[in-house]
């Protein structure tokens, strides 16, 4: 009553802009990414420009900026929530594409590996029949060789035989002529 009388006005309590008030820690406590903007608010609140002390912001204003912090954190967290799963969908997506053109391609690669072992089966298989024919050939090819050898042989022996025969034939007919030449000229010699 005394600071009334006197024309003086009444003391109000201090701040200090280093400290926060009740109201301020318990917004630090519920939210603790929103000190800065409080502090912020705080201090200009606090600090007229002429320096003398002013009160803090009301409940209200911080209720009202608690509120809002709170619906622009949960948009973030919203926003960031979607995105990771737009993110995950599309690399799900992405997968799933891939995984399909690759299967698709080693399907692909299958199918035109056995095809290509069927067509080399197939050729092996006609070319070991072709050999087989040839080796066949080539056994009949030796034994009727062989058979014509043995029949050159046959008649070369043959041959052999004949002319053996056919100068022992000239050798007797040829003695045989000379004796009667040898005894015509002793005929005529003795007549004579």
């Amino acid at each position: 009553m005394a600071s009334k009388i006197k024309g003086r006005p009444p003391k109000q309590p201090k701040v200090t802009p280093a400290l926060p008030s009740d109201d301020s820690q318990q917004l630090h406590e519920n939210n603790p990414g929103n000190n800065l903007a409080l502090e912020t608010c705080g201090e200009s609140s606090s600090s007229h420009g002429t320096g003398g002390p002013k009160p803090g912001p009301s409940k209200k204003t911080l209720n009202e900026r608690k509120r809002k912090y709170g619906v622009s954190v949960n948009k973030t967290v919203q926003n960031i929530e979607w995105n990771v799963d737009h993110f995950l969908k599309v690399q799900h997506e992405r997968r799933q594409e891939l995984y399909k053109d690759y299967s698709h391609q080693f399907l692909t690669l299958v199918m035109m590996w056995n095809i290509d072992v069927d067509q080399i089966k197939k050729q092996a298989g006609k070319l070991s029949d072709i050999l087989d024919e040839q080796q066949k050939l080539f056994q009949q090819f030796q034994s009727i060789h062989m058979q014509k050898i043995e029949e050159f042989k046959e008649l070369c022996d043959r041959h052999l035989k004949n002319l053996q025969a056919i100068k022992c034939c000239r050798r007797k007919a040829i003695i045989e002529e000379a004796r009667k030449l040898m005894d015509y000229l002793e005929k005529t010699v003795t007549e004579e």
